[in-house]
């Protein structure tokens, strides 16, 4: 472990992204030397191997692994890149309190936030200094996301970065509710799921998207939603058709392809086992004719 394990943040205000970019060394190439940089340097491997020290410290960041260096502190490499390397690159800065730590200890304010009417409680996000990311495959997709936003028109960009950035902000927090990282896995294919649920997903889509076995899939979703991911699946899909058979005049078969699945037939069957009924019993049951 390093003498520095997290950057702790006190928010609001959120840091804020600046620049960022992806890059390719090749066998022979150095990271640069630099001095008080003078904001956050964060560093993401996609593939190869940077060997980069800190003032007395140093790591080996490895493919799907994340550096963050420090403002005000000597970085520079330590041995030129024995391969290809490829990685992702995002200077963040802050106007608030940040600290580096050894364990993730919150921060007092020194001036309180008022609390007479609606408000935003200062609160600390840690960052692990060195971390292996959980899900790469997500996080490289929201990052090359992040970069093209920085080149649509200005006012465009400004909202579409500072947003994206946040959202890979909270990627990288540590979250001591979520230590456990098939949790996280588990997490990030609910959202998958219910953000392309109308698509055909299989078991082999989501091996290849997570790049992580359907067995190990499977045991992550059953022990954070007591089902595995295409039982879930079907389960929302299902909750989704009983909205629309209750808020739309649509017919059967639309709802059957709204909602992902081949055939009306087999909706109606999976419909039936979870509710008891068939949709159109179930759509009659709640319809009241208008006056």
């Amino acid at each position: 472990m390093s003498k520095t394990d997290f950057l702790s943040f006190l928010v609001p205000p959120l840091p804020y992204f600046i620049e960022g970019n992806f890059t390719t060394y090749q066998k022979g190439d150095w990271h640069p030397n630099r001095y008080n940089l003078g904001y956050f340097d964060v560093i993401i491997i996609k593939e190869g191997l940077l060997h980069i020290g800190e003032e007395d410290e140093a790591w080996k960041v490895s493919e799907n692994y994340a550096l963050i260096l420090e403002p005000d502190k000597h970085h520079f490499p330590i041995e030129a890149c024995t391969g290809q390397t490829s990685f992702y690159w995002f200077h963040l800065q802050t106007n608030s309190t940040w600290r580096a730590q050894s364990s993730p200890n919150p921060i007092t304010p020194s001036s309180p936030i008022p609390e007479l009417h609606f408000h935003s409680e200062h609160t600390t996000i840690h960052l692990p200094k060195f971390q292996k990311i959980i899900n790469p495959h997500e996080l490289f997709s929201k990052l090359d996301y992040l970069l093209a936003s920085t080149l649509k028109p200005r006012k465009l960009a400004l909202w579409e970065t500072q947003q994206t950035f946040v959202n890979i902000f909270k990627n990288l927090e540590y979250d001591e509710n979520y230590k456990n990282s098939s949790a996280k896995l588990a997490e990030q294919i609910e959202i998958y799921l219910k953000q392309n649920y109308k698509i055909t997903i299989t078991n082999r889509d989501l091996e290849a998207h997570f790049h992580v076995h359907q067995n190990y899939l499977a045991r992550c979703m059953k022990a954070a939603f007591q089902r595995t991911p295409l039982e879930y699946l079907m389960d929302y899909r299902l909750d989704q058709g009983r909205s629309l058979l209750l808020q739309t005049d649509w017919s059967v078969q639309q709802i059957t392809e709204e909602t992902g699945f081949s055939q009306a037939s087999y909706f109606s069957k999976c419909f039936k086992e979870k509710f008891g009924m068939s949709p159109k019993n179930y759509r009659q049951q709640y319809w009241k004719p208008a006056n």
